[in-house]
């Protein structure tokens, strides 16, 4: 779960990321120009929180319309860009790592 305060009603999306590789693994979130080193084993989770109430609750600009997340695959890099108004990054245990706005 996210940290609190956390509203009920508020849609929230979980993306769980495992470097299940040999060596470390850039995981890097748009449009914030933010990267995340993973050591082999690691496990982080991109959370996305969309707009309570709305009939399209993920923000404009998804190429797949009403999804939380796009993910694409660059020189052996995953790039991940949520579509909700708040991303936070969790670390195994739950622990927020980071907080985009």
């Amino acid at each position: 779960m996210p940290p609190e305060p956390w509203d009920p009603v508020v849609p929230v999306a979980r993306l769980p990321v495992t470097d299940d590789g040999g060596r470390l693994l850039e995981l890097f979130l748009e449009p914030y120009c933010w990267s995340e080193w993973l050591e082999p084993g690691a496990k982080v989770t991109v959370v996305t929180v969309g707009m309570a109430g709305a009939a399209r609750p993920w923000v404009a600009g998804a190429s797949v319309p009403d999804e939380p997340f796009e993910l694409q695959h660059l020189a052996g890099t995953p790039v991940v860009r949520p579509y909700g108004d708040l991303v936070l990054l969790l670390g195994a245990h739950g622990n927020e790592l980071y907080r985009l706005p």
